[in-house]
């Protein structure tokens, strides 16, 4: 293994690093989407950023005090971000078919990515994503008796709100060092849904049912 003059590993690839993030964010929501019947949208959500809360705190352990208010500002909007992102994504997937919910969702990032673009190369590259996603979501196969348009609508606000979390990620990361930023955000959603999720779903949230389509 190759080291840097300090001793310490090189850095990931980060191609292998998004690669691994797109794998990981939609596999995971593809696995809570078979919870929606059963404890809802928003149980869904809170279960999965208490998870992620309960284990990076846990190993992350991040700094609290000496934070200035724009630090919480900061911290505050990519949580908002975060959690209205799954809130909306997987309303959608009540109303949508995952591989139209998911195209839609995708037009959020790489809006964002054509709009900072300023090579053509990259412009390309956008491109390639987007006819690559389309490609393979099915949509065109999709009747449209199963399109409807407040699923639609949930998608396109998925979208909006992956966008602004990659833009206010990289100003959380500005402020808080290493995994600090994403622990405290996801504190902060499951802060707001978790209180909510035990209202609306109750005791089916320590259940442990997952309900699939055969």
């Amino acid at each position: 293994m190759v080291a840097t003059t300090e001793g310490h590993r090189p850095p990931a690839n980060p191609v292998v690093l998004v690669l691994a993030a797109v794998v990981s964010v939609q596999f995971g929501g593809a696995l809570a989407a078979t919870l929606l019947p059963t404890i809802g949208v928003i149980g869904s959500v809170a279960l999965r950023l208490a998870f992620a809360a309960a284990i990076l705190m846990a190993i992350v352990r991040p700094k609290l005090l000496g934070r200035t208010s724009s630090d919480w500002a900061t911290v505050t909007a990519f949580a908002v971000a975060l959690t209205v992102m799954n809130l909306a994504f997987y309303a959608s997937l009540l109303r949508l078919p995952i591989g139209v919910a998911v195209t839609i969702e995708f037009l959020g990032p790489l809006t964002l990515a054509a709009a900072l673009s300023r090579k053509a190369r990259d412009l390309a590259a956008v491109g390639a994503a987007l006819l690559g996603v389309v490609l393979i979501s099915e949509i065109f196969s999709t009747s449209w008796s199963e399109i409807d348009f407040v699923g639609i609508l949930y998608a396109l606000l998925a979208g909006a709100c992956w966008a602004g979390y990659i833009v206010l990620s990289g100003k959380t990361g500005q402020r808080f060092g290493g995994l600090d930023g994403i622990a405290i955000c996801l504190v902060l959603g499951s802060i707001v849904l978790v209180p909510i999720s035990v209202f609306t779903a109750g005791a089916q949230l320590l259940e442990g049912r997952f309900c699939y389509e055969v």
